[in-house]
Formats: C-alpha cells, sequence, structure tokens
C-alpha cells in the first residue's frame, strides 16, 4: 500500500510493507504519487516530461516491442549514448519483458558488435546513428548487408550468422533502408491484453540486462546478468546512500553510460533525472548544474555523489 505524506509542501509517498518487484511497477507507482511532476529533462534535446508522459512513452515503445514480435524473454541490444532514448528503451524493454544488452559506447568495431549480437543471441538492436565521432549507421550496414534488399526482395529480414536477430532500430529521423525508425514504433496496442499478460508473467527473478564493455585486443566483457529485483535493490541501496527524495534532480553527465542506476534511483523516489548532453561535456555538465540547480551528479552504475 501507499500512505501518502505531506513535507515541505510537496506529497512524498511512504512506501508501505511490500514495495514494487518490476521496474515497470516502479515506474507505475511513480505516476501514482505524483503524475505532473517533472521526471526526465534532456537539455540539447530540449525535452522536459512528467512522469505521466515519460510513463505514456514508455507504454507506447513497450507496446511497439510487442508489435514487432519480441517476445517475453528475447534480448534486445542497446547501443545508445545519454539520451532520453536511452533512458525510454531501457524503461520499455523492461516493462515488455525483455532482456537489455548494454552496449558501452567504447565499443566500436563491427567485429565487436557481431559478437556481442552472436553472444547475447538478441532479437533486435537499437543503436544511435552516430556516437563518439563513428558513423555507427554505416557500421551496422556493412555488417548487415541484408538491410538494403530484403524489402525489395520480399523477405523476413534474416541476417546470416545472427538468426535470432530480426529487428534493426535506428533512433534516427531519417528513413535508413531496411532499418525500423525508433520514433515509429510509438504505437497504441491494439491488443491492449497483450501488455497486461506480459505485466503479470514479470516478476523480481525475471532476467533484465547484461552488459558488455570493450577489452582491448579481445572479445567484449559480458558482466553478470542482472534481473529486476538486482537492479530495483541497488537503486534502492544508491537512493538511501544519497538521501534522495522528491526534490532533488540527478544530473547524469554521461561521462560513463550504458547502464546506469541513476534513472531508476530517481524514479523509486520521484526524483527528476537531468541529461546534460548526449556525449560527456563538461561545459555542458557545469552549464546544466547551473540553469537546473541539480543536487545530485554522476555516471555509470553507482558513481553518484551530492554537490
Amino acid at each position: 500500500m501507499l500512505a501518502l505524506v505531506r513535507s515541505k509542501g510537496l506529497i512524498r509517498a511512504a512506501m508501505g510493507v511490500r514495495a514494487a518487484s518490476t521496474v515497470g511497477a516502479t515506474l507505475d507507482e511513480a505516476v501514482a504519487r505524483l503524475p505532473h511532476k517533472e521526471a526526465l529533462r534532456s537539455v540539447t534535446q530540449d525535452i522536459r516530461w512528467s512522469f505521466k508522459e515519460l510513463n505514456a512513452s514508455v507504454d507506447e515503445l513497450a507496446n511497439g516491442f510487442l508489435d514487432l514480435q519480441f517476445q517475453r524473454g528475447d534480448v534486445v541490444a542497446v547501443w545508445l549514448p545519454n539520451s532520453v532514448e536511452n533512458v525510454l528503451t531501457q524503461l520499455a524493454a523492461a516493462r515488455a519483458g525483455l532482456t537489455l544488452a548494454v552496449i558501452e559506447p567504447e565499443v566500436s568495431e563491427a567485429e565487436e558488435l557481431a559478437f556481442i549480437l552472436q553472444d547475447s543471441k538478441a532479437s533486435g538492436l537499437v543503436f544511435e546513428p552516430k556516437q563518439a565521432g563513428r558513423n555507427q549507421t554505416e557500421i551496422v550496414q556493412n555488417l548487415f548487408p541484408e538491410l538494403a534488399t530484403f524489402r525489395e526482395r520480399m523477405e523476413v529480414f534474416r541476417p546470416k550468422n545472427f538468426r535470432h536477430l530480426h529487428s534493426v532500430i535506428t533512433t534516427s529521423w531519417e528513413p535508413v533502408e531496411g532499418m525500423i525508425n525508433l520514433n515509429g514504433m510509438m504505437v497504441n496496442s491494439p491488443e491492449p491484453y497483450a501488455m497486461k499478460a506480459v505485466t503479470k508473467s514479470l516478476n523480481d527473478k525475471t532476467p533484465l540486462a547484461v552488459t558488455y564493455s570493450k577489452v582491448e585486443g579481445q572479445n567484449p566483457k559480458k558482466s553478470t546478468v542482472l534481473t529486476h529485483g538486482d537492479l530495483l535493490k541497488r537503486a534502492e541501496t544508491l537512493a538511501k546512500s544519497l538521501n534522495l527524495t522528491a526534490t532533488d534532480k540527478i544530473l547524469l553527465t554521461g561521462e560513463e553510460t550504458g547502464l546506469s542506476l541513476g534513472p531508476l534511483a530517481a524514479i523509486s523516489q520521484s526524483a527528476q533525472v537531468v541529461l546534460p548532453s548526449t556525449e560527456f561535456n563538461q561545459e555542458a555538465v557545469q552549464q546544466a548544474m547551473k540553469v537546473e540547480s541539480c543536487s545530485v551528479v554522476g555516471s555509470g552504475l553507482e558513481n553518484f555523489k551530492r554537490v
């Protein structure tokens, strides 16, 4: 149960006996507490979303995954910077019961990407067209030459050596042959019961994320697979260590991208996440700190501090 307590003019939620056991349920609770409070701010992308707006976008993208025939337990590889799309994709994948294979931005070679997709048995890849000065669209196109012709041949996309992969998703606003635009996936589910069935099947032991990091001269290193419960417990620990409340704003610097506990910790306490830039930029960080009045700064899984 949720008990609502007034403190310093804000309604804050005091959690009852049983906390949410999944990421999606945690977001639902945040919406129930403070639906119109600002949840996510991206400075360079000029986006401000309330918890209600964030949740609506998460639902739409999660439905988009189901519409593309992703099944509970499927793996979606994520190769994204410090962006709204990254936060949104990770939350939507969690909502849809998918497992994230989070690719750290230092991974830059086609051979490394191929290893990750094969090792994780990824059913989909979501990527940013350009990141860290490289053209990731070209890398993906070179890895999957079938993208250029499968629609013309009226075939199903099933690239050689990647038998699990069926969807290549770009965050580009421009159409790219053979690829799916992330924004085009934002749909209202024609079968609302499909998402409800998925949601009911998830619990704290459902696998949620694994990270792949670059190792010079070797294949990317795979981390331990973390469940919904694992990440929520670690996010709770982080929130407690920072004495996080709904009045806080967490600045994700982008210095360490990939999987971060910052957004989950923020959602659990109705705090706000601020993204200063898609790639780490000290000037952008300082400007966002000043303009947005952030109280916590950090990146990565647990590298956060009060300022």
